[in-house]
């Protein structure tokens, strides 16, 4: 559903963008609208590109990683890095 607000949202933002050009040529200021608009929806497009973004990676988290200072992390190994306590 995202995806598609995403999509609906940057096509309306740009008709408003288009629009405005013509409205500001002849009816003075009364292009402000429609750039309002283009601000309104590009704003909606980007919360939702957040969102759908959020989204993702909650469903699908990306794999460890290490650092430059313990290594490459294998996927099964034992969160204590193998070492035995006695």
């Amino acid at each position: 559903m995202l995806k598609a607000l995403r999509i609906i949202s940057c096509v309306l933002a740009a008709t408003a963008a288009a629009v405005a050009v013509p409205i500001f040529i002849f009816f003075d200021l009364w292009g402000l609208i429609p750039v309002g608009l283009c601000i309104a929806f590009a704003a909606i497009m980007f919360i939702c590109k957040y969102e759908q973004e959020k989204a993702e990676l909650k469903k699908n988290p990306p794999a460890p990683e290490g650092d430059f200072i313990t290594g490459r992390v294998e996927k099964n190994a034992p969160a204590d890095g193998g070492k035995e306590t006695h």
